[in-house]
Order: C-alpha cells, then structure tokens, then sequence
C-alpha cells in the first residue's frame, strides 16, 4: 500500500508492505538503483546509509516495546529511508506507531501548523526520525519507571519476586542497546556527507547534527538505565543473600539446640540394666526437665553470644 502527501512540490511516498508492481513502478518514476528497489521490498535487519548523486539510502533498524504474554519485550521494525531531491520514500513491513501518527498529521496539515519549517525532504526527514526517537525514548523513560517501581518492591521485601522481574528489564536493554548501537555512527556519517553535499544547502547540517544528539541521548538513556538495573540487582541479591543467611541461621541453631536432646534420649533408650530413672515413677518427667533444662541453657547461651537477637 503506497500513501502519497504533496507539500510545495514535495513528495512523501509512505510504503506500508509494498508489492513488486508497487516497488518497480517507483524506482522506473524516479530512476532508482534496482537493489535500492530490492532494499525497498525486504527486511535486512542492518542499520546502514548508502549515497547516491541523486538520493540517499538510509535503513534504520528500530527497537519497539511490545506486550506478550504480559510481559513486555523488545522487538526490532526495519524502515528504510530513500531522500532525493524533491521526494521522500519511506517503507517498512510492520507498524511503527510513531510514524503512522506523524502520517495523519502530515496528511492533515497539522504539523504544519506548528511553524515547522518543511522545505525539503531533508527537513521532512529530520521530523519523522525526530518523532520516532521520542518514540524510543519514551519506552526507554516506561523502563527506567518499571525500574523505579521494583526499587520500591526490593525495599518493601519483595526481594525474591524481583529477580524475574530485573531479569526480563535487563533483557530489554540489552535488545535495545544491541538495535540502536550503530545509529550513532550512521548520523555522524550522513552528517559528514551533508558537510560535502550541496542536495539541500548548508543548513542541512544543523539538522543532522540534532539527530546524531539524539541518537546520543538515547544511548546515554540507556547507559543510564542499565547502571540503575545493575545498582539494583546488586542490592536486590545482597538482601536476598540477607534473608537466606538468617533463615540458614536459624535452622542451624534450631538443629543445634536438638542435637543434645536427641543424646539424651538415645541415652536413656539404650538397652540395658538398671538405667538410671527409667524404673522409677518420676523417672519420665525427670529426663523430660533435663532436656528442657538442657535446651533453656543452650539458648541463653546463644542469646548471650548475641547468635539470637
């Protein structure tokens, strides 16, 4: 499906799973390289940036927060970017929210009311990647909020119910990190080529230099995010270690304080003659206050040794 918006003579072409016809018909109008064609009409999961005299070929690979299953995971959506002289084309296989919004406002002309300056498909471009980094950014912000709200979990004893759940965060980032590593070198290597390039004037580069920020200011996002995690797993596993240490502790006292009973009852049941007290009438009642006796003493020992609080 092809969605066409004209703005002062600029063509945006947004390809939502493009068909062959679809995809030749638009290299033969606009004198395409037929592998930019095949780029166009497939998912190569690499970000990189091709140049052309006449256009230029970019394909971002993008990290989507999803919900399966209740659980959230990052998924990569492919968009690949072809800017010419006058024309814009994008094309991706799967939805990309921020772009689909950016499309009805565009195509309402409700951008355009904000003072945007869209006179180029370099501006136009600047836009849509803008948008889609808020995008990313905004899942980025849900993370570190997801974080914070486990930190409050930790604090409140919920130690041993975190660490699935820091563990399914610490995933997150590291599919995000592993997406967006490379984009920072792609806007430094556009940038470089606006430098040289006379496609859309000097003040292009502005605008490419605003997009390598916020390429760096997601991946400081994610850097920042993934000291939080690691800060937190550390304390989550050292208060969990805590409370398996003490309940370690306790059974090891308990087991102490009945080691000496279980000696003296196998004293008094070993077969033989004339057993002290197991002939007598308060025989029973005695070897039952020598082992309470036995166990009162050990405990006020461990209490004294400060081993009990």
């Amino acid at each position: 499906m092809i969605t066409t918006n004209n703005h002062k003579g600029l063509v945006w072409l947004d390809l939502h799973s493009p068909t062959d016809d679809e995809i030749s018909g638009i290299v033969k109008r606009y004198s395409l390289n037929p592998l930019v064609g095949e780029e166009l009409k497939s998912i190569s999961g690499t970000t990189r940036v091709s140049f052309n005299k006449d256009y230029t070929l970019i394909v971002l690979t993008l990290p989507v927060r999803v919900r399966k299953d209740n659980v959230y995971e990052i998924v990569d959506r492919e968009l690949d970017v072809v800017i010419g002289k006058n024309f814009l084309i994008t094309s991706r296989f799967e939805v990309i929210d921020q772009l689909e919004y950016f499309s009805k406002i565009f195509e309402t002309n409700a951008v355009l009311d904000k003072n945007i300056k869209i006179d180029h498909p370099g501006h136009l471009f600047y836009y849509i990647v803008k948008r889609i980094y808020n995008g990313l950014y905004q899942d980025l912000e849900n993370i570190r909020d997801s974080l914070r709200v486990a930190e409050s979990h930790i604090f409140n004893g919920d130690e041993k119910g975190m660490v699935e759940v820091l563990s399914n965060l610490s995933r997150e980032l590291i599919d995000f990190k592993q997406t967006v590593h490379a984009h920072h070198d792609i806007w430094s290597e556009i940038h470089a080529h606006a430098e040289k390039s006379s496609m859309f004037g000097p003040d292009f580069q502005n605008y490419t230099h605003a997009v390598k920020e916020e390429a760096l200011r997601i991946n400081e996002l994610i850097i920042n995010s993934r000291e939080l995690l690691t800060d937190l797993r550390e304390t989550n596993d050292s208060l969990l270690n805590t409370k398996q240490n003490e309940i370690i502790k306790v059974l090891t006292l308990v087991s102490f304080i009945f080691y000496p009973l279980t000696f003296v009852a196998s004293v008094f049941t070993i077969p033989g003659i004339r057993v002290p007290l197991t002939n007598v009438s308060y025989g029973w009642w005695t070897i039952v206050l020598i082992m309470v006796g036995i166990s009162v003493g050990i405990w006020f020992y461990f209490k004294r040794k400060g081993w009990i609080s």
